[in-house]
């Protein structure tokens, strides 16, 4: 709030004493000895209190801008204090590094993906081959047993037929025997020993049935019913012979089918290198993607910062420069204890930046007072400014009118018309020619003029100056300003 310093004050008294001695003057040059006071009547009007303080101006948002890769940067296009706009283009990376970088990185991700993919493929492959070979083994293990069973009985067969015709020959020698033996015996006990030829031919003809009967025994193994039967075991024999070097095969193909499958961990293992490499490869796109567009302003405002040059090789997030908007501003400010009373969030004011008076609202008022380097306890506040346009100046000083409250249609007196001792605020009146004392209640005070709330009725004529000894109860006339200024 601006005060009428003591020092106005005293410039008005010093002027009343001039006119209230030229008053007294006049009155004695015509004999009155009653004094004649300048006055002023209580009116109504409108008093606005305001508070007035000086700031920093600041941005309310900045944005720092860091590397979003490791680049060689091309072209920083501002310098620090530069004014952007919303979209300008701030810096430009090189993209040869970048770009050879991607290419290497999809070439590294397509190898890899046709890697798992070809992987998964043999691995397929082998899956069926070894399964088929399980299968097929199981088959051809059966058809073994089937031949094995086949073979044995064709040899139980020509073994059991061998068998039984050699034992028809030898029941057949053993009656020729006994035929032979027979005829032997008789031949012996002949009278006289005369055997007869009857005899002699029928002896022959056994011996030689016998003999018939050895060979036959001798040539068995020649039946050629039977050989041909022991030849079809051979050829039953070499299929079974083609069945396990098949059986063999098999079980080669299977052992080897299963160490080529991949088990689940492997799979898992090879899609992880493979989407490893595409991620990086995505990676290094987006780099690429995000270097070709360089860094770009996201709202008009000053740079306030600025950390890189031409050819300088950024790290990944390193801080490259700071933006502050220049539309979103504020004035940091400091109020006293009397001020703070006064003032609330959203009260409206003039700020005054570099010569330019712009629209503002008190934002925020800290809640913690701090000492400033006097000792003197203040507390911070922000005034927003509302309109802001491409004249503003960050970090420079801007000058705060606050419109902190308004009385409209109020009884008013000037300042210099209320006096202040032990017992608080009065003024004298003059009424029907004598002096009266009042005690009043002020309300809000402006720059020239204040508030009553009691103790005076409109249209009043009040003191202005008190320095000529003025003195309740005493006789005195009233000269209003408005006849002063005539006069």
């Amino acid at each position: 709030m601006k005060k009428i310093t003591k020092k106005k004050k005293w410039v008005v008294a010093a002027i009343a004493v001039v006119v209230i001695g030229a008053v007294a003057a006049n009155t004695a040059a015509k004999g009155n000895t009653v004094p004649t006071l300048p006055t002023v009547a209580v009116t109504r009007g409108d008093v606005e209190t305001k508070v007035t303080a000086s700031g920093i101006v600041e941005s309310e948002e900045a944005k720092v801008y860091y590397a979003p890769l490791n680049a060689k940067v091309a072209h920083v296009s501002v310098e620090q204090g530069d004014s952007v706009k919303r979209g300008d283009v701030l810096l430009t990376y090189d993209t040869e590094d970048l770009e050879f970088t991607q290419r290497e990185g999809a070439l590294e991700a397509s190898a890899s993906e046709n890697s798992y993919l070809s992987a998964m493929s043999e691995s397929d492959k082998q899956e069926k081959i070894y399964n088929d070979s399980v299968a097929t083994l199981e088959i051809v293990e059966t058809s073994i047993d089937w031949q094995q069973d086949l073979i044995d009985d064709l040899k139980n067969y020509v073994t059991d037929e061998k068998n039984k015709k050699r034992l028809e020959l030898i029941d057949q020698k053993y009656r020729l025997n006994r035929q032979q033996n027979g005829i032997a015996v008789n031949m012996q006990i002949q009278p006289d020993g005369k055997i007869t030829d009857s005899m002699y031919s029928a002896d022959y003809e056994v011996r030689n049935k016998i003999a018939e009967i050895d060979k036959k025994i001798e040539e068995l193994d020649l039946n050629e019913e039977l050989t041909e039967i022991e030849q079809q075991i051979v050829k039953e024999q070499e299929k079974l012979a083609d069945m396990e070097e098949y059986k063999s095969e098999l079980k080669a193909d299977r052992d080897s089918a299963e160490n080529s499958v991949l088990d689940a961990h492997k799979k898992k293992e090879l899609e992880a290198i493979a989407e490893k490499a595409k991620i990086s490869e995505e990676k290094a796109q987006a780099h690429l993607e995000e270097a070709k567009g360089g860094i770009v302003a996201e709202f008009n405002g000053i740079v306030t910062e600025l950390n890189v040059y031409d050819g300088f090789v950024t790290d990944q997030s390193s801080k490259l420069m700071k933006v502050e908007n220049s539309e979103n501003v504020r004035v940091n400010i400091s109020l006293s204890k009397y001020d703070l009373e006064k003032v609330a969030v959203g009260q409206k004011a003039e700020v005054v930046v570099a010569g330019n008076t712009y629209q503002g609202t008190v934002s925020k008022i800290n809640h913690m007072a701090q000492a400033n380097d006097s000792g003197t306890r203040l507390v911070t506040a922000q005034v927003h400014i509302d309109d802001a346009d491409e004249n503003i100046y960050l970090g420079i000083e801007g000058r705060v009118t606050i419109h902190a409250q308004k009385a409209e249609k109020v009884l008013t007196v000037p300042f210099s018309a209320v006096n202040t001792d032990q017992n608080g605020d009065f003024c004298y009146v003059i009424k029907d020619g004598v002096v009266e004392r009042r005690a009043v209640t002020i309300g809000l005070t402006s720059e020239n003029n204040m508030e009553v709330l009691e103790g005076l009725e409109e249209g009043e004529q009040i003191i202005t100056d008190t320095s000529a000894g003025v003195a309740e109860g005493m006789e005195a006339q009233a000269l209003p300003a408005a006849s002063a200024e005539t006069e």
